[in-house]
């Protein structure tokens, strides 16, 4: 990886899926996909929501390549290799959590078609894919490639990937809490 801000942020995502992903992958069918309450997501439902970001990102960063031959031409002028937890400013300010766009929800039929190491794999596999999208973009031109995102303040390649990891963080830290402690 030529960015090593953006391995450093790949690093943190695969520690946490260490730590979590056992868990959720010794769920039976039925705990993995069950819901506590209405109106919110599963174990299983937030698996694929996370699946369902990190193909967007991967869209996103392919997009951001026509960006190339700018980001090459302010190469020389500083970039941010870290950003702040958006998803707790919002429930900070807010009260509540984010929404997610109807392209993020997980549809209706994901739900028991898959078990806990199937959700891992596919996780996987897009974060192996992304790896190799972004693994010979070279940190100074990672640092100005920008993603059209209003919410998180318009990221960069690199913070993009750091969110990427403080937003799996987050819904781990929802799913530990809500489902977890319960089995």
């Amino acid at each position: 990886m030529k960015s090593e801000s953006i391995a450093k942020h790949f690093q943190t995502l695969t520690e946490q899926r260490c730590h979590f992903m056992p868990k959720i992958q010794s769920l039976s069918q039925e705990k993995l996909w069950d819901r506590k309450e209405d109106g919110k997501w599963s174990v299983g439902e937030h698996v694929y929501h996370l699946y369902l970001i990190l193909r967007m990102l991967k869209f996103a960063t392919k997009f951001s390549f026509v960006l190339i031959p700018y980001a090459k031409m302010k190469r020389n002028k500083q970039f941010a290799t870290e950003i702040h937890d958006i998803y707790t400013e919002f429930k900070e300010k807010k009260g509540r959590g984010m929404y997610a766009p109807w392209i993020l929800i997980p549809p209706k039929k994901i739900r028991y078609s898959m078990n806990g190491r199937e959700l891992k794999q596919l996780l996987l596999n897009e974060t192996n894919e992304m790896e190799a999208l972004v693994k010979n973009i070279e940190e100074d031109i990672a640092g100005h490639l920008v993603f059209l995102d209003p919410i998180a303040k318009y990221p960069n390649l690199i913070q993009a990937v750091q969110l990427l990891a403080i937003h799996e963080k987050h819904h781990f830290i929802i799913i530990e809490n809500n489902y977890l402690k319960l089995f």
